[in-house]
C-alpha cells in the first residue's frame, strides 16, 4: 500500500525532522497489516494527541488508489433507528467501494489510548479469528477491537485534512511566539490569550491568529 499524497505532504512538509521517524513507524505498522491479512487494502494511523490521520491505501490496476469514501445513502424503506439490523444494512450501503470489512484497534501505553489503528480489507470476513495475531503483530488491545465501525472510510477524510490542519498549527504556533516575545509573556499564556480573543470575537484561533500576525507592530 501507499501513502495518500495528503499524508505524504504532511510527513515531508509538517514533521521534518521527526517525521522520518514516524514514516518508518507508520510502514512497520503498514507491513504486519498486510502480511497478517492479505485483504487489507487501506489502513489509517491516527496520533491521538495530535488528532493527526495519515492513510495508506493499495493501488488499483490503473494506478489510481482505492477505495475512496462515500456519501451518505438514506436510510431503507421501515428501517427503525434501534434497529440493529437496520444499522447494518445501512452501514453497508454507505460503504466505500471496494471495502467489505474494518477493524478498529486501539494502542495503548500507560493506561492512555495513544494511537487508533483503522485496518480495511476486500472481503466480508477477512478479520474474522486474526484479532488476536494483529492485535499482538501492532501492540494494539484486543479487547478494545471494533469491526465494521467505518465502512465508509471517514478515515480518509480525516488525513486529506491533515496538511491543512498542519498549517493552521504552525500559523498558531508563531502568532503565540510573537505575541509572548512582544509582550514578555510565557507561551502558555500567550496562547491563551489568543485563544481567549478568539473566544470573545466568535472565531478560530487560527483567524485570531492570522489577525494578530497582520498587525503592525505587534
Amino acid at each position: 500500500m501507499e501513502l495518500l499524497p495528503q499524508s505524504r505532504e504532511a510527513l515531508d512538509e509538517y514533521l521534518t525532522p521527526a517525521g522520518d521517524d514516524l514514516e518508518d513507524q507508520l510502514s512497520v505498522i503498514e507491513s504486519w497489516a498486510v502480511r497478517t491479512v492479505p485483504e487489507c487494502v487501506a489502513m489509517s494511523v491516527t496520533l491521538l494527541e495530535e488528532d493527526l490521520t495519515f492513510t495508506f491505501v493499495r493501488q488499483g490496476p490503473t494506478g489510481d488508489d482505492a477505495p475512496a469514501p462515500t456519501s451518505a445513502a438514506p436510510p431503507a424503506t421501515g428501517w427503525h433507528a434501534l434497529d440493529e439490523e437496520g444499522w447494518a444494512a445501512l452501514a453497508r450501503q454507505q460503504a466505500a467501494a471496494g471495502i467489505a470489512s474494518t477493524v478498529s484497534l486501539p494502542v495503548v501505553h500507560r493506561d492512555r489510548v495513544v494511537l487508533g489503528i483503522d485496518l480495511y480489507a476486500s472481503t466480508p470476513h477477512a478479520f474474522d479469528d486474526r484479532l488476536e495475531d494483529l492485535s499482538r503483530s501492532l501492540g494494539a488491545w484486543r479487547d478494545g477491537a471494533v469491526t465494521n465501525a467505518d465502512l465508509a472510510f471517514e478515515s480518509r477524510r480525516r488525513a486529506e485534512e491533515a496538511p491543512q490542519r498542519l498549517k493552521e498549527r504552525r500559523t498558531v504556533e508563531v502568532a503565540v511566539g510573537l505575541l509572548a516575545a512582544r509582550q514578555g509573556l510565557d507561551i502558555e499564556t500567550a496562547r491563551s490569550v489568543l485563544h481567549s480573543c478568539a473566544s470573545q470575537a466568535g472565531i478560530a484561533d487560527v483567524q485570531a491568529a492570522l489577525v494578530l500576525l497582520a498587525l503592525p507592530g505587534l
